[in-house]
């Protein structure tokens, strides 16, 4: 009679603790890198921290705010490749927890309208996360605004559940054991063993047990014997190097492919849209969330085996790209009217549309399939060294993107879901003002700045023929 599932949690509960701990670290990954955006948009941070009437300085802000949790993390993910062997898993999640713990305390306890202590929070919690989305992929093979008044408390308490989580994990490292496969490779056989009878809830003299430690034994083996001798230099030879480009390539285009800003800065770009309140901004972005996270869940579970992974890149590529296109279109041509929120014109629910087919598209393609690509093309002898690479790719350009993404929806606006020109990306970039670019394009066309004040320097050159 085969077992029923509650006699199997209670079998392996060794296994579903350190499933708990693993997932709540990912969880508070998740919940780092997208509380940022939605923190920003309440109204008692603007207030407190005294940037609500300056929108340059809001931009500039709220790019920090999310960008130094990137930055840290760029760092913190090479830290397990680093260390772990050393000191174990276990003691790297730990580790990793204290960061997080440490940074949300100080991002929970900030004292406006300073931003000393939001800034440094970030970037230790960031370690933390970058130390956490290295380890949780490894050990897992074994609404504030309105119930909340808007003070202090209101920002402060999405803040702090990052201090709720990150001590669950703390925590929880203390009762969890040891990866039985590091013990094996530091030839702790004995403590391996007991490791793996904890985690499947047997005894030593099972079959299974014993079957799987051979497993172990023989896996370990084999990798010592296709590892040895092998160095660094190893990922430029040009078999492996070929494959280093494309697994660096796929993490690079992850994250220019629009998703990451619209998930950081998602209360922005429904305002950017029309959505005006505050409370209908954050209720917009938590449904492309919700979108996203059932999406893709179902997709890993129906479709991902199904399709070639090119395949799945391509048709994601042109769907996304469609949608974007569209939304900075319909932005152009048909932009909010003030007064009225998107939700009650035809064009505003056309760019809400774009934007949750888009992440549809997304969901189906690049966002679940960028880490299962890279974790299958690297070769057993330099895996370690070319994922640790990829990482950081990813974590490098999160933090470039949600750095200039607040400055490119208040300089460019619908330009920033279709492309600029050279000439734009000084405006972009504060070499220029825009309104002095402006004033010198119309000089140089002949057309008196004071005859055509608020048209943009692209509708003046359109209107010359000239672009």
């Amino acid at each position: 009679m085969m077992p029923s599932a509650l006699e199997l949690l209670a079998k392996h509960r060794g296994a579903v603790g350190v499933a708990i701990v693993a997932n709540t670290a990912s969880m508070l990954f998740g919940y780092d890198t997208g509380v940022a955006g939605s923190v920003v948009a309440l109204k008692s941070f603007s207030v407190d921290f005294e940037f609500s009437t300056d929108l340059v300085k809001a931009a500039d802000i709220s790019s920090n705010f999310v960008a130094l949790l990137n930055a840290g993390a760029f760092f913190g993910t090479a830290a397990p490749a680093l260390f772990s062997r050393f000191i174990g898993r276990r003691l790297m999640m730990t580790v990793a927890a204290c960061f997080m713990l440490l940074g949300g305390i100080l991002q929970t306890a900030a004292q406006p309208p300073t931003l000393a202590m939001i800034y440094a929070g970030r970037v230790i919690s960031g370690f933390g996360v970058g130390m956490v989305s290295n380890l949780t992929p490894v050990w897992t093979t074994y609404g504030c605004s309105l119930h909340l008044q808007s003070t202090s408390k209101q920002w402060r308490t999405p803040l702090s559940i990052q201090v709720i989580l990150a001590t669950i994990i703390l925590a929880g490292s203390f009762f969890i054991v040891e990866s039985p496969r590091w013990l094996a490779k530091e030839n702790r056989w004995d403590e391996a063993g007991a490791s793996l009878c904890y985690l499947r809830g047997a005894s030593a003299g099972d079959a299974e047990l014993k079957t799987e430690m051979a497993e172990i034994h023989a896996q370990i083996e084999e990798e010592i014997q296709a590892t040895g001798g092998r160095s660094v230099k190893e990922i430029f030879q040009k078999r492996n190097f070929f494959r280093l480009l494309w697994g660096c390539g796929v993490a690079f285009f992850s994250i220019w492919n629009g998703q990451t800003a619209i998930l950081y800065y998602s209360p922005s770009v429904f305002k950017q849209i029309g959505l005006t309140g505050q409370n209908a901004a954050l209720f917009a972005s938590g449904m492309f969330t919700v979108i996203k996270v059932v999406v893709m869940a179902a997709f890993l579970v129906l479709g991902i085996q199904r399709f070639k992974r090119k395949h799945l890149f391509s048709t994601g590529s042109f769907f996304m790209a469609v949608m974007l296109f569209a939304l900075g279109a319909i932005l152009k041509t048909h932009p909010p009217i003030p007064g009225e929120t998107s939700s009650s014109t035809p064009s505003g629910r056309a760019m809400m549309a774009t934007i949750y087919l888009y992440i549809i598209a997304y969901s189906m393609s690049w966002g679940p399939l960028v880490w299962v690509y890279m974790g299958e093309i690297f070769p057993t002898r330099t895996r370690d060294y070319c994922m640790a690479i990829a990482t950081m790719i990813v974590w490098f350009f999160n933090f470039v993107v949600s750095k200039w993404t607040p400055m490119m929806i208040l300089n460019i606006g619908w330009k920033t879901w279709m492309g600029i020109s050279l000439e734009e990306m000084d405006i972009l970039f504060g070499v220029v003002e825009e309104s002095v670019r402006r004033r010198d394009i119309q000089e140089h066309i002949g057309i008196p700045s004071e005859k055509s004040p608020g048209i943009s320097a692209l509708e003046i050159l359109e209107s010359k023929g000239l672009s």
